[in-house]
């Protein structure tokens, strides 16, 4: 029978923890559990809500791994009056842990970035901060076969994402391709802006585009392609249980390996 811990070194060693963004807000690995806890079945979500946590009850799954961490600040008090206390309180009456791989997740060969760069056809691919290794780090970036018009660049990733609420910043006729990507909050800063920008970009697909940023963008000449945060990491989920599958057969661990049905995009 596998453990907690066995089933971490599976994750590690496709996304090492180290390999994370070194920022405060992030919160890598073994979030709330016990590393030598048996685990018999996973459930892989986006995020660890409190819906996610009653379908590992319901399935009787020891283990939820989420990309996003379920617990971003410091926890003060753990009661049921506080969102984070009660699926605290619920996992740990359940015997259930919960183990997040963030930033590594998106950063490693392999991982979100890429998995969004190879699905929409790009070619020479590399980060946009190679500074894991020449094929690992933050972003990406890569060059389409030949231009296309900014219009129809957001149909495939509308279709890709099952998305149809992506949005444009800048000309739908505008041609783009040197297509950047940074999966998620990419649209939170104009640093992330100057940086597709460097990299010799002339589009950027991220999501979470705050206005000023916008704005920037624009008067950069810069086109951003703006999916949602949800479905822009959401469509990788099923190639990251497919990814542990192939690990856990590799090492001869029976364990059953489930994608959450529970989850919803909180935006819809």
């Amino acid at each position: 029978m596998a453990t907690v811990e066995q089933v971490i070194g599976m994750l590690k060693d496709f996304a090492p923890e180290e390999h994370a963004f070194k920022e405060e807000y992030d919160n890598v690995g073994l979030l709330f559990g016990d590393k030598t806890a048996p685990v018999t079945k996973l459930v892989v979500a986006l995020d660890a809500t409190e819906a996610v946590i009653d379908e590992a009850v319901t399935l009787g799954a020891e283990l939820i791994v989420s990309h996003h961490p379920f617990i971003y600040c410091p926890v003060k008090r753990i009661n049921a009056e506080d969102i984070i206390g009660r699926k605290i309180l619920k996992a740990a009456k359940a015997g259930i842990n919960i183990y997040s791989a963030h930033t590594n997740l998106d950063f490693v060969k392999d991982g979100i970035n890429d998995f969004l760069a190879v699905s929409l056809n790009l070619r020479e691919i590399k980060p946009l901060t190679p500074y894991i290794s020449e094929q690992a780090g933050f972003g990406r970036v890569g060059e389409l076969q030949s231009k296309v018009f900014c219009s129809v660049l957001k149909g495939e990733v509308e279709m890709l994402l099952s998305d149809m609420h992506v949005r444009v910043i800048g000309d739908l006729t505008a041609q783009v391709k040197r297509v950047a990507i940074i999966n998620g909050g990419g649209g939170g800063d104009t640093k992330y802006i100057d940086m597709a920008l460097s990299a010799g970009a002339d589009c950027l697909i991220t999501a979470d585009v705050k206005h000023h940023v916008a704005v920037y963008a624009r008067e950069a000449g810069l086109t951003v392609i703006e999916p949602q945060h949800f479905n822009m990491e959401y469509a990788y989920l099923s190639r990251l249980c497919r990814i542990l599958k192939i690990e856990a057969k590799s090492r001869k661990t029976k364990i059953e390996i489930l994608q959450s049905q529970a989850e919803t995009n909180p935006r819809i």
